[in-house]
């Protein structure tokens, strides 16, 4: 046998290696089409999750599997913080991870935008052996792919850790880029409607916030009494954070020290006798220095002053504090306690709008009340200054008949004028009563039967006094003489007004006409002056309180209180008025019978 033939291949087993490379080359496409229809199943199946965090732990477990690997994570980028965090974690017992963005395997992977494929991790120097620590888990080969999506925008990573037999292969790096896409594309959607969501969350938690101050606010303003302002905002505080406890405390005048100006909780009524000192505890530090407290547990707090639970016998759990502001500094704190699960920062928030809602309602009802102080003020003045100008007159009279007595001869003429003095004198004790009367609000009339034509007469000769020291002329018609019922003294008062309000009306002289008439079963008096008219400035409230067209001694309470004593006669009064020709006032009230 030659060499030639001795080289020659054995055709058995030429055929025994080509059915080895076949079932090889079969078992690789069986493979890759195993891994091909994986990703389109994955595909098919993210495209049509509704709960995607439940379903993207199933893809996790179905790409761990096909590719025999011991943990996979899938990192998410989060702008806020500039992190990495992990959305699904297989095979740690970490429950979350945190990492800058360009930290490690998976931050550069984030940054570059482009695969990795690692044998050994370790001889890699991007790669961070901490978390490895934190875990026990020994990281060895990883493949690393971007959530590129189609828009070229990277919105995490997905990493596969630890090939159990074997390394990954370059076939195994192209199905995890392929799953990472596919993901990538479902998250975009998701991050999308998340970004949504928060969005209506937060839209809706600010008109819960606007509820809720719109409602203390009109409690604000319908609640007189501090306390129970106060408890109402606590109520609402406790009740829109789900607290089980809470308490409003208030600084005194001098800021030594706190007080409980409203509690509601488990012995929240022996809070209310208590004191705290100022900076003392949570409350007091946050009333003291304006930083806000909130911590899951009291004793997180090295402001917690735990000998105020143990005399009141309670456990404090989670605390949220928030100061209370004030125009000059800080009136006290909101203190909410024992929320299960611990405050939230929308919690932390929606306290200090309430809070706010305090420092507001407390900085309004100061000004209110100063307000009415000086409006009191004003209004004792305004009324004072009528009372001694209503005053003028009577006193002017006594000083005449007091000089006059001096010069009297006669026994008789000196007792007249006495009985002058003495009908002023009570003149003025009537004028005195009937002002306070006016000011308290009281209804105090004496009706009884008077003759027309005497009182007409007694009032012409008062009248007579008042114009002598002006210009105009006075003219008085008595066209009913029969007896009437009404208050003698106090139906004096109200036409010694119209004369007066008419002389002021009249510097440069005119005419003021009094007539008295009974139409019907009622007396009517009218006062009708020649004067200027009453200005369209004042027309609509001139029988207001206070109310003048900027006369020199006008205070505005005379037309008061002819209102009020007319209405106590069960009677109306009215004006009709024309600029520059005058005006005149008619007086209507119940005459009674001339047989009473």
């Amino acid at each position: 046998m030659t060499d030639r033939s001795r080289t020659r291949t054995d055709p058995g087993a030429l055929v025994s290696g080509l059915a080895a490379k076949l079932n090889e080359l079969e078992q690789a496409v069986k493979r890759q089409t195993e891994r091909f229809a994986a990703v389109i199943d994955v595909g098919t199946q993210l495209s049509s999750a509704r709960d995607v965090d439940a379903l993207l732990r199933t893809v996790m477990d179905r790409l761990t599997g096909l590719l025999n690997a011991e943990a996979a994570t899938l990192f998410m980028h989060d702008a806020r913080t500039n992190e990495l965090w992990s959305r699904v974690l297989k095979g740690s017992s970490i429950k979350e991870l945190r990492l800058p963005a360009a930290a490690g395997i998976a931050g550069h992977v984030f940054t570059s935008g482009k695969s990795l494929l690692l044998g050994d991790a370790y001889a890699d120097a991007r790669f961070n052996p901490e978390i490895d620590r934190q875990s026990g888990f020994r990281t060895r080969s990883i493949i690393a792919a971007p959530l590129r999506h189609v828009s070229g925008r990277v919105l995490g990573v997905l990493e596969v850790l630890h090939r159990k037999i074997d390394v990954f292969t370059r076939d195994d790096q192209s199905l995890v880029e392929g799953v990472a896409t596919q993901i990538a594309a479902v998250l975009d959607n998701v991050l999308l409607l998340e970004q949504l969501r928060a969005r209506t969350d937060e839209l809706a938690q600010r008109v819960r916030e606007l509820d809720l101050l719109y409602g203390l606010e009109r409690a604000v303003s319908a609640t007189e009494q501090q306390v129970d302002l106060l408890d109402r905002i606590l109520h609402t505080a406790i009740d829109a954070v789900g607290a089980k406890a809470g308490s409003i405390l208030l600084a005194e005048e001098d800021r030594d020290s706190l007080y409980f100006r409203s509690a509601k909780g488990e012995k929240s009524e022996a809070l209310t006798s208590m004191r705290l000192e100022a900076g003392q505890g949570i409350a007091g530090h946050v009333a003291l220095t304006g930083e806000t407290v909130r911590v899951e547990r009291a004793d997180d707090s090295e402001h917690y002053d735990r000998a105020i639970a143990r005399k009141l016998g309670v456990t404090v759990g989670a605390v949220l504090c928030v100061p209370i502001p004030g125009e000059d500094g800080y009136l006290g704190s909101l203190e909410l306690l024992n929320k299960r699960g611990g405050f939230s920062e929308a919690d932390e928030r929606l306290s200090v709008l309430l809070a706010g809602q305090i420092g507001r309602a407390f900085a309004s009802r100061k000004n209110r009340t100063e307000q009415e102080r000086k409006a009191r003020m004003v209004a004792i003045g305004q009324m004072l200054s009528g009372v001694l100008h209503d005053l003028r007159t009577p006193l002017t009279v006594i000083a005449g008949y007091a000089e006059m007595m001096a010069d009297e001869p006669t026994e008789q003429g000196r007792r007249e004028m006495a009985q002058g003095i003495l009908a002023q004198l009570d003149h003025v004790a009537a004028m005195q009563q009937e002002t306070l009367a006016f000011a308290r609000g009281e209804t105090s009339v004496l009706i009884r039967r008077v003759y027309v034509h005497l009182f007409m007469r007694d009032l012409e000769e008062q009248l007579t006094r008042e114009f002598e020291r002006s210009k105009a002329e006075l003219k008085v018609v008595t066209s009913y003489t029969g007896a009437a019922r009404f208050d003698e003294n106090k139906m004096k008062r109200v036409i010694l007004n119209l004369a007066r309000n008419a002389i002021d009306a009249m510097p440069d002289g005119g005419r003021f006409t009094l007539s008295v008439d009974r139409e019907n079963d009622e007396l009517v008096f009218r006062a009708a002056d020649t004067g200027q008219g009453i200005p369209d400035a004042i027309a609509d409230r001139l029988f207001e309180s206070f109310v003048t067209a900027g006369k020199k001694n006008g205070t505005g309470l005379g037309l008061a209180i002819v209102k009020k004593i007319v209405e106590e006669h069960a009677g109306t009064v009215s004006y009709k008025s024309k600029p520059g020709k005058g005006t005149t006032f008619e007086v209507r009230f119940p005459a009674g019978t001339p047989a009473d």
